[in-house]
C-alpha cells in the first residue's frame, strides 16, 4: 500500500511469518485511522492498493464528526464496537466531554481508562458482534478496518486476525506497537494543542500510545473469560470452523 499522508496509520496487515513457517499474504487486509481527509489522489492510491471494502469500527458520534471520504467502488460497512456508549479511547472525547477530562487526574487513571476500553473490546455484546462481523468481512480480499487513530479498536482487530492465522504473540505485539511510530507526528500536534489548556501531557500520553500492557489485558481477558482464543472466537464472536478455515485459506501460503 502506497503511503498516504492524510491517513498516517494506514498499513498492510500482511507480511508476517506464522509459527509453522507460512507467510501472511500482503495486499489483502489493511488497517488505518480515520479516513475523513482523503483527497482524490488518495482515492486513487487506495484503489490501486486493492482496497474494496472499508469496515468502520467507530461510534456514531465519531462517524458524524469525521465521516469517511471514500472513492467510488469501495463498499462501506459500519461495525460499531461501542454502539451502546463509550469514548473509543479517542482523544477528541477529552475536549468534547468535560466530565471525562475532569476525571483524568493522573497518568495512572488515564491508563486505567484504556485498560477498561480493552476489557470491553473482549467482553461486551457490541464488541462481540462487531469483531465477529469484522473477521467474516476479512475473508473478502481488499478489506480495510479502521477507527479514529487506528490503534486500539483496530489494533485488537488486527491482533485477532494475525493470532487466528498462527502468527506468534511477539510478532502480533510488534505489529500492534508500530502504531506508536506511525502516530508520532499526530501525537506531537496534539501535545502542542494542549499547551495552555491546563491539561498535562503526562496525563494524556497513556491515551495517545499503544502499550504492551493494553494488548495483554485483552488477551488475558480472553483467557480468563473463555479459556482460550479459539473458544472466544467461536462462542463470543460466533465464527464457525468454516469461517476460520476460509481466513486461513485466503491469507496463508
Amino acid at each position: 500500500m502506497e503511503f498516504i499522508a492524510s491517513a498516517p496509520n494506514l498499513r498492510d496487515i500482511g507480511g508476517h511469518v506464522t509459527a509453522d513457517g507460512r507467510k501472511v499474504r500482503t495486499g489483502l487486509a489493511f488497517r488505518a485511522g480515520a479516513l475523513d481527509r482523503l483527497t482524490p489522489a488518495d482515492h486513487e492510491a487506495l484503489l490501486a492498493g486493492g482496497v474494496r471494502l472499508v469496515c468502520d469500527l467507530r461510534t456514531a458520534g465519531e462517524r458524524a464528526s469525521q465521516p469517511d471520504r471514500l472513492p467510488d467502488g469501495v463498499d462501506y460497512l459500519v461495525l460499531d464496537v461501542q454502539r451502546q456508549g463509550g469514548h473509543g479511547a479517542d482523544i477528541a472525547a477529552l475536549f468534547d466531554d468535560p466530565t471525562l477530562i475532569e476525571s483524568l487526574t493522573s497518568p495512572e487513571i488515564s491508563e486505567g481508562f484504556l485498560v477498561e476500553v480493552y476489557r470491553g473490546m473482549v467482553t461486551t455484546p457490541d464488541a462481540h458482534e462487531a469483531y465477529g462481523d469484522l473477521l467474516r468481512a476479512l475473508a473478502r480480499p481488499g478489506t480495510l478496518m479502521h477507527c479514529t487513530a487506528g490503534k486500539d479498536r483496530t489494533g485488537w482487530g488486527a491482533a485477532l486476525l494475525l493470532t487466528l492465522l498462527g502468527v506468534d504473540r511477539r510478532a502480533v505485539m510488534d505489529d500492534y506497537l508500530a502504531s506508536n511510530e506511525h502516530l508520532a507526528e499526530s501525537a506531537a500536534k496534539i501535545y502542542a494543542l494542549l499547551d495552555g489548556t491546563g491539561i498535562r501531557q503526562e496525563i494524556v500520553r497513556p491515551l495517545l500510545e499503544v502499550r504492551e500492557s493494553y494488548l495483554n489485558v485483552a488477551f488475558d481477558t480472553v483467557t480468563a473469560t473463555y479459556g482460550d482464543l479459539d473458544t472466544y472466537v467461536r462462542q463470543a464472536l460466533g465464527l464457525t470452523d468454516a469461517d476460520v478455515a476460509a481466513l486461513r485459506g485466503l491469507y496463508l501460503h
